[in-house]
């Protein structure tokens, strides 16, 4: 009796944390509006979750490799939520494409990752609207060397807006990168 009921509660405990994060796949060919913010053509089947900042995609997991787009990033906010830390690195309405590499570097640090490396900023333009874009290598927390791409615009209406690619060096940055191509060039705003 006493093992039964400690499996009924294990379960009980998984059924809970699976309802946490929701994965919905994101069909290939149908136009998927993010955020409010930005519209898409996949091009390829993602998994999708939502979070307080937009949404993360992945096809072979999000530890090897994801899309992420982080929409509305107001003045004075942090990037992304992370146990709302006082420290963490805020968007101001007066910042530069240097200033939005700086602080996505800053990002990068305060989740662990190391010997970033950013290269590569240039002009990109999204729905005729001015943006920009780079590069980076680094190593996550747990010393795996990462890859990564950041398209970026910041709307004087819908505040700091981005669209990343990264993944693991080894194998899994060259092998979604058509496709992480593929949905950055069909970014549109809305």
């Amino acid at each position: 009796m006493i093992r039964f009921s400690k499996l009924c509660t294990g379960l009980l405990a998984l059924a809970l944390l699976a309802g946490c994060t929701t994965i919905t796949e994101v069909p290939p060919t149908k136009k998927h509006e993010i955020g409010g913010v930005f519209r898409v053509v996949p091009g390829t089947a993602w998994n999708a979750k939502t979070t307080n900042r937009g949404e993360i995609w992945t096809v072979n997991g999000f530890g090897l490799e994801r899309m992420a787009f982080i929409t509305k990033v107001e003045d004075g906010k942090p990037l992304v939520t992370q146990g709302q830390d006082k420290d963490a690195p805020t968007f101001r309405a007066d910042m530069n494409a240097t200033d939005v590499v700086n602080l996505y570097e800053a990002l990068l640090t305060s989740s662990g990752y190391s010997q970033i490396e950013v290269s590569n900023l240039r002009p990109h333009t999204i729905s005729g609207q001015d943006a920009f874009r780079f590069d980076y290598t680094a190593f996550n927390r747990s010393g795996l060397a990462k890859q990564g791409m950041v398209v970026g615009l910041i709307d004087p209406e819908k505040g700091l807006n981005l669209a990343t690619y990264e993944a693991a060096s080894e194998h899994y940055y060259d092998a979604s990168l058509a496709a992480a191509e593929s949905v950055l060039a069909s970014l549109e705003k809305i």
